[in-house]
Formats: C-alpha cells, sequence, structure tokens
C-alpha cells in the first residue's frame, strides 16, 4: 500500500509540474504587431507644389535642400512632364527618427555608418516620376561636422526592409555623377541620379556575432527589436529574434517595444558590449508613451 501510495503521489507530482509549466507558457504576454504604433510616431512625409523655375528649390522641415527641375523629369512611359508637379519629401536624421520608420542602416549585411537618410519622390498626377537618363537632382543635407568620404547609397526595398547599395549602375542608372559627397559650411552636397531613398553614409565594419534574443515571460513575435551602434550611428533591425553580424568589440543600445494595445507599451532596454554570440533572455516592463519617446530621443 505504501509503494501505490508513493507512486500515486509521485504521477500527482508530475501532472501538477506539468500544468504548473503550461500555465507558465500560457501566461506569457503577448503584443499586437508594432508596425501600427511605429507607424503613429513617424515623420510624415512633405509635399511641394513646384509651379515654375522660381519654385523648384525647396527646404525641408529638418533643413534638407532640393533642387529639382521638370527638364529632368519624365512619366515612366518616357512622356515629358510640365508645371505643376509635387515633390516628397522624408527626412531621418535621428536614430529615433530611423526607428520609426523602421529603416535600418545596414548594407548587404555591413554596418553603415550615417549622416542621415532622405526619402524623394516627384509625383504628377498621381504617377510618380523617375529621372532621365544622365540627369539627376541636387540635395543638401545639413550637418555642422561633414565628413569627408561619406558616399551616396541607395535604398533597395527586398520585400523585408530596405536594404542599401552604393552600386548605382547595377540598379540600372546611367550616370556620370560622382559617388561621393562633397561637403561645405551647410554640410553634404551632391548631385543624385535617382529617385528613392538616400543615404548619406560608409562602411563600418561587417562580419561578427550575433543575438538571439529569448524570453520567459514575452512573446517577441510582434515585438520591435532594434539595436543602435552610438560610436557609428548605425541602427541595425532584428527579424525573427535573431540579430544580424555585429562586429566583436561593438558597443550597443538594445531597445525592444511591445504593444499590447493603443496607449499600453512595454520595453526593455540595455547597453552592452558584443564579443561573441550571445543569447540575452529578455523580460518587457511597462512604459509611458512619453517615457519611452524620451528613451528613443537619448539614444
Amino acid at each position: 500500500m505504501k509503494k501505490i501510495a508513493l507512486i500515486t503521489t509521485a504521477i500527482a507530482l508530475i501532472f501538477s509540474f506539468s500544468a504548473c509549466k503550461k500555465d507558465r507558457i500560457e501566461s506569457k504576454n503577448e503584443y499586437q504587431p508594432i508596425n501600427d504604433y511605429l507607424d503613429s510616431k513617424k515623420q510624415e512625409e512633405q509635399s511641394f507644389e513646384i509651379t515654375g523655375p522660381s519654385s523648384d528649390t525647396i527646404t525641408g522641415n529638418q533643413g534638407t535642400r532640393l533642387l529639382m527641375g521638370k527638364d529632368c523629369l519624365r512619366f515612366a512611359n518616357g512622356d515629358s512632364v510640365s508645371y505643376p508637379f509635387t515633390v516628397k519629401l522624408v527626412e531621418l536624421y535621428t536614430p529615433k527618427d530611423m526607428i520609426y520608420w523602421q529603416m535600418p542602416t545596414i548594407a548587404a549585411g555591413s554596418l553603415l555608418a550615417t549622416d542621415g537618410e532622405i526619402r524623394v519622390r516627384a509625383v504628377k498626377n498621381g504617377e510618380d516620376l523617375v529621372l532621365r537618363p544622365y540627369c539627376y537632382y541636387q540635395t543638401m543635407m545639413p550637418n555642422a561636422s561633414p565628413q569627408s568620404d561619406m558616399r551616396k547609397f541607395y535604398g533597395v526595398d527586398n520585400g523585408t526592409f530596405v536594404d542599401w547599395t552604393d552600386n548605382v549602375a547595377g540598379l540600372g542608372v546611367t550616370t556620370a555623377v560622382a559617388s561621393t559627397f562633397s561637403t561645405d559650411a551647410y554640410g553634404y552636397k551632391g548631385d543624385i541620379p535617382l529617385l528613392g531613398w538616400l543615404n548619406c553614409g560608409k562602411i563600418a565594419g561587417s562580419g561578427g556575432s550575433s543575438i538571439a534574443f529569448t524570453s520567459d515571460t514575452d512573446v517577441l513575435t510582434n515585438v520591435g527589436i532594434f539595436i543602435y551602434f552610438p560610436d557609428t550611428k548605425t541602427v541595425m533591425q532584428v527579424y525573427s529574434s535573431v540579430s544580424g553580424a555585429i562586429p566583436n568589440g561593438s558597443n550597443v543600445k538594445i531597445i525592444l517595444m511591445g504593444m499590447k494595445s493603443p496607449g499600453d507599451m512595454y520595453f526593455y532596454y540595455t547597453e552592452t558590449t558584443i564579443n561573441g554570440a550571445t543569447t540575452m533572455d529578455v523580460e518587457l516592463s511597462s512604459i509611458s508613451d512619453a517615457d519611452l519617446t524620451n528613451l528613443l530621443n537619448g539614444l
């Protein structure tokens, strides 16, 4: 009888342990997709109507200057463009704004040091325009201490994120413009032969180790995970809970953002140095929208 009692007790303990384990798994915090929150915070696209040569120079809210005349523009079918037309501009000069737009600065897996990203579009009658071969628009990107070796990187949407390349010929663009920015007292200046995303940057490192993110308390599927490299102003976004390659010795700031419902935000934040493959177990905590904004402002 004692043996039967011991067996019965053991079985009960096993079922109790299994039930507790199942309860822990089922009680993990779940989050809504973070895209809605990020989209609600991101910089708005600005619109400028170009009515003639006297209005073809524009200045964005954050100081980006553009010069775009109609003679270099055409419709996709080759037709010429007449006035008026509209120029649309997005300016991303801080890691916060790059995170909100989910515009990481990674070029084919390599870290891209950046001094800003912009997106420039030209539109007429609801149709996106393109530049003619050997044509360009001019841009000036503000910077108090511009570097002399920054290159023009162009954004390529691969379906998951926007990648970057400085090989404009590989994008089918015929041009004779320089591949680097010039500098002056205003910042960076360049002739740009392709409409769309533009990054003022340079390769800052490649290879290294990855970070795998796990959690005993939170389902990370819909959580936004970003890694910021303050030494190079590089932003990396993490997909499927595993980061890209991070050069060993890199100092990074890591932030995770989750939204249970609009206004109900959660986060995890840490600063660390990466010296090898890492598994990081995280637990998100509640945070106000204002405090989360301040945290991103301080990156």
